[in-house]
């Protein structure tokens, strides 16, 4: 038992690390999407591929997830307001009048945020090694997001694209609390194509106002991979991930994994977009991964099959 349990909490941060990456990938696309596609548009078509891809894998569930949406629909449109498309397109408007370096600052604020509300919310004071790894961690996302000055934090200034950003940080901070308590009736498939049926009728109004606005929006082959991509891989795949760690080694856990994002960013923009690496990259990873781990030696007992 004591070798299974630790299997499944590997498996679990391998998750989540996949995650992470995965969504370090979504922001280096996103950014090369957003010139010709508007945030809401972006969230609504983001969301609608994972409904569309989900469709015939949750079929069978059909009467499950129809059930689920008549017993649970108060908790399921809770979790669709805090973690799919209306909080996809907080971030995405709030991007689009602000700069992606400001963006992964704010994205390393989650586990901070979570840490926060838990001990608020919860009354869980933090452990002691989380709140050693926590700050070092923190310590080596500024390192990469300064290039290795911290001093020139001091002179970032933020607009109401940042602060959009930064309720979006809240949100999905208090979702990563609460999808634990999603309905055990539904797969993790069949949860998450709940989640993209309530959150697409919630935001796709407003898309389509934004459509109009706009004078309609071209999309080519360009635009049409990027958001498939978004929708299947960095969305779909990263839920499930996400959902599947956050259940067996918890959300504060969880959380803290979220500061290997702005690494994983920093590669691929590297690798795909042109980007230079330099030392305070290594030296900010050796940080973040250093600080990560620690906050996650000691294991809570959060694990469920």
């Amino acid at each position: 038992m004591p070798s299974a349990i630790a299997s499944s909490r590997a498996l679990a941060y391998a998750a989540l690390v996949c995650t992470t990456a995965l969504w370090g990938s979504n922001g280096v696309v996103s950014r090369a999407l957003m010139d010709t596609v508007p945030p809401l548009v972006m969230a609504a078509a983001r969301w609608a591929v994972v409904f569309v891809v989900l469709l015939p894998l949750i079929w069978p569930e059909r009467r499950a997830i129809a059930h689920s949406l008549r017993r649970d629909w108060k908790l399921l449109l809770a979790l669709a307001l805090l973690g799919s498309a209306p909080q996809s397109a907080l971030v995405y408007s709030g991007l689009s009048v602000s700069t992606a370096i400001h963006l992964g600052l704010l994205n390393s604020t989650i586990p901070v945020l979570i840490i926060l509300i838990s001990w608020g919310w919860y009354a869980r004071r933090p452990r002691r090694l989380e709140a050693i790894g926590l700050p070092i961690s923190l310590v080596g996302v500024l390192l990469i997001l300064a290039h290795g000055d911290l001093r020139s934090l001091l002179h970032l200034q933020f607009n109401h694209g940042d602060l959009l950003m930064l309720g979006a940080m809240v949100i999905w901070a208090l979702y990563t609390l609460r999808v634990k308590d999603r309905p055990r009736s539904l797969s993790l498939f069949a949860f998450v194509f709940a989640l993209s049926l309530i959150g697409e009728l919630l935001t796709l109004p407003f898309a389509a106002l934004q459509w109009v606005r706009a004078g309609g929006v071209h999309l080519g082959a360009r635009e049409w991979l990027g958001l498939l991509y978004i929708g299947a891989v960095a969305t779909l795949a990263s839920a499930v991930l996400f959902s599947y760690g956050v259940e067996r080694v918890g959300a504060v856990r969880g959380g803290i994994l979220i500061h290997l994002m702005p690494v994983f960013s920093s590669v691929f923009a590297a690798l795909f977009i042109g980007e230079q690496l330099f030392p305070y990259h290594a030296a900010g990873f050796v940080l973040v991964a250093g600080g990560a781990i620690l906050g996650c030696l000691r294991p809570e007992p959060v694990i469920s099959s």
